[in-house]
């Protein structure tokens, strides 16, 4: 009996300290990297947000350690910018696609490190996704 009580108990601490919120990135493989007529790079990712609550809320995606980089996404009506409000209805994952967007004048010519940040600041529950931003080479 004690066996079982034990084994509840943990099912239970795990229930109730399990994220309510979670981000899943997955980069654009072909092409890796789109390069614009004025020169800036744009790099392609399909983000899944998952909400894990019975209720909607929306979730602010923003970029973290990009300099001068900004986000579009289809079908979310919103200027480019660092920050995006996304409506993730209850108990559901939404896929996005992501299309984010460096100036040339910051393009270094290597792999750059960013976080993508998933926050609901109404319950200040957060998830964030190292991600790489491709571009071509130095010359």
């Amino acid at each position: 009996m004690a066996v079982w009580a034990v084994i509840g108990l943990a099912l239970l601490v795990a229930l109730l300290s399990r994220d309510r919120l979670e981000i899943n990135v997955l980069h654009d493989r072909n092409p890796q990297y789109v390069l614009q007529s004025n020169g800036d790079i744009q790099n392609g990712f399909t983000v899944k947000l998952l909400n894990m609550i019975p209720e909607p809320r929306v979730i602010f995606l923003s970029i973290e350690g990009l300099p001068g980089a900004t986000m579009t996404a289809p079908g979310i009506d919103q200027p480019p910018s660092t920050s995006l409000a996304i409506s993730v209805d209850p108990d559901r994952l939404r896929e996005i696609k992501l299309h984010i967007t460096q100036p040339k004048e910051y393009i270094d010519g290597s792999v750059a490190k960013f976080r993508l940040v998933a926050e609901d600041k109404s319950s200040t529950e957060r998830d964030v996704y190292v991600a790489n931003f491709n571009a071509p080479e130095a010359r």
